[in-house]
């Protein structure tokens, strides 16, 4: 393949919006004459400010024969009018598409590539279809805010907002707002880094109401924060609905341990429907054991080895060589690029390697039960006539996130950790199966199916699949949680309904669908399998106050008594995906 020696950059290069509205990008391109196809990536963090280079590296890309944008979205850093969360990123993203598409020495072809934010905004752009669009690579994002990124099973993503909003957007926002005030300005930065300091030493979300939780930068109601799942707003925000739009073939990235690892799988689903009803290319996916924008080796308390990093995937290339892949094949017709290489490359964790499959679901894979017992054991024998069990939850003392696929402040580290502080709370019910004799592989979706009861009219459950280790150790390994008064917004796992909270009635039974996303991992002969259930994962989750009431404008809480219930009436149970080993 030729490589370009010299490039060229260019800063602060303007495109104009349809009202008017002035984006500036950087532009990365070959030195030589002649033409190119285009990769777009929209941010708001600053298209000037440090990269994660082993993600995707403009300078390297344009050194195989692209031509790289990099552009601040509306009303952050260098571009002009006012930021927003997501509203006007369909009309500016078709417009920078078709801009870049007339780039002097452009050929037309616009491929758009980022992960999170600038994910998002290629499926808005998408969902408008420019006519140069042609290829996608959107990771680690989502298309539906209700599952992750502003909710999750009606509870609040809190320590995810509070973390983004306070930590990446209100400084510069700040910056924006109080540039010719020096002294407000000097004001309003100091209480931003008062209240970012607080993240990072684990406090910073204590308040009830959360209301009360400081806003500088007026971020609060632009973040979705107190926003409920009824709300009109997801309708215009969310992909759901409008995948069939999508005329552009897409590659997902994803990681195990990342916050939106649940809709990176669902997008890939839904390109896949529709790309054989439109018979378009296939969509590709990628899992690493990764969590949200890291791609080393150690997530929480494992390390899962040299290959399983976004510098040396499989050993078979970095992240940037797989984005060039697939643009070589879908904007330069070079189908040699992806040949002999899976369309699905799954890193199964506890065995440590990467698996290669046709599709996802994995083919041949199966759904097993295991049901919750008495003597709090776990197996795949229904449950007989046996006694419920009980905890207290308080709102005052809620249970700590300890890892998961999580985004919080650096001091709740993300990934593979061990559970067992939070196990020893009498608020948490611990269910463990007997000794594994064999290896147990699970790749796909996880969900758990909960008969319980509550003293509350409102309350949470939390559900998570656990690996214990033969020397105790606790991995978490998935979980989920559902708000009792979303239960018919959330009916099923992978299924999303907006419909408006619903409360239930203290000490009646109901049946609760806990989707806790997917995972890939083999539980080694040796180790055992654990169900953990309780009430709360904070500052991960706001804390149900158990009143009905809304813990954005209310700071009265009150305990309850939650019955978990196993027996043939009520057989309490996770799912799993079981997978064979079919491997592509």
């Amino acid at each position: 393949m030729n490589r370009i020696e010299e490039i060229t950059v260019q800063t602060n290069v303007p495109a104009t919006m349809r009202d008017g509205t002035t984006l500036m990008a950087n532009v990365y391109r070959p030195a030589d004459d002649g033409e190119y196809p285009v990769l777009l990536t929209r941010l708001p963090y600053g298209k000037d400010q440090p990269r994660d280079f082993t993600y995707f590296d403009p300078a390297r890309a344009a050194r195989r024969g692209y031509i790289v944008v990099v552009q601040d979205v509306r009303g952050r850093f260098a571009s002009e009018g006012e930021f927003a969360s997501f509203p006007q990123e369909m009309d500016d993203g078709h417009d920078s598409v078709e801009w870049a598409a007339k780039l002097p020495g452009s050929n037309g072809k616009v491929g758009m590539w980022g992960l999170s934010y600038f994910g998002k905004t290629q499926w808005h752009a998408a969902t408008t279809r420019p006519p140069s669009l042609m290829s996608m690579v959107p990771g680690q994002t989502w298309g539906n805010h209700l599952n992750g990124a502003s909710l999750r099973g009606g509870a609040q993503e809190l320590g995810l907002i509070q973390l983004w909003t306070q930590g990446a957007i209100a400084p510069h926002e700040i910056f924006r707002k109080y540039a010719t005030d020096p002294e407000k300005l000097n004001e309003k930065l100091l209480e931003v880094i008062g209240i970012v300091n607080e993240l990072l030493a684990g406090g910073g979300y204590d308040a009830l109401p959360l209301s009360d939780l400081p806003d500088p930068g007026g971020l609060t109601a632009a973040s979705g924060l107190g926003r409920g799942v009824e709300d009109p707003i997801w309708d215009h925000l969310n992909i759901d609905g409008k995948y069939d739009r999508i005329e552009a073939p897409t590659f997902h990235i994803g990681g195990w341990h990342d916050c939106f690892i649940g809709e990176t799988l669902r997008q890939y689903e839904a390109m896949k429907a529709h790309s054989e009803e439109a018979g378009m290319r296939p969509p590709r996916l990628l899992v690493g054991p990764w969590t949200h924008a890291g791609f080393g080796t150690t997530f929480g308390d494992l390390d899962f080895g040299m290959t399983s990093t976004g510098g040396f995937i499989n050993a078979d290339g970095d992240f940037t060589e797989r984005h060039l892949r697939w643009f070589d094949a879908t904007l330069k017709d070079d189908e040699e690029a992806l040949a002999n290489r899976p369309p699905v490359e799954i890193f199964v964790m506890g065995e440590n390697r990467w698996r290669g499959y046709e599709e996802w679901p994995v083919p041949g894979s199966r759904e097993e039960s295991w049901y919750l017992g008495s003597g709090y054991s776990l197996s795949q024998d229904t449950p007989g006539a046996e006694s419920p069990d009980e905890y207290d939850y308080d709102p005052r003392d809620p249970v700590p996130t300890i890892g998961g696929p999580s985004l919080l402040a650096d001091i709740h580290r993300p990934g593979a950790c061990d559970q067992r502080e939070v196990e020893g709370r009498s608020d948490v019910l611990v269910y463990t199966s007997e000794v594994l004799r064999e290896n147990y592989t699970v790749i796909g979706a996880v969900h758990a199916t909960l008969f319980a009861a509550s003293s509350a009219p409102d309350t949470d459950f939390v559900v998570r699949l656990v690996d214990v280790y033969p020397d105790g150790r606790a991995i978490g390994v998935a979980d989920g949680v559902l708000r009792a008064g979303a239960r018919e917004s959330y009916p099923a796992p992978g299924i999303i309904s907006p419909t408006a909270p619903s409360p239930i009635v203290p000490g009646e039974v109901y049946e609760y669908a806990v989707d806790l996303w997917a995972t890939g991992i083999t539980f080694l002969a040796g180790h055992r399998i654990r169900v953990d259930i309780t009430s709360s994962s904070f500052p991960r989750w706001d804390r149900n106050p158990n009143t009905g009431e809304s813990s954005m404008n209310s700071a009265r809480t009150q305990v309850a008594r939650q019955t978990i219930f196993h027996d043939p009436d009520r057989p309490s149970h996770v799912t799993l995906m079981v997978a064979d080993g079919q491997e592509a």
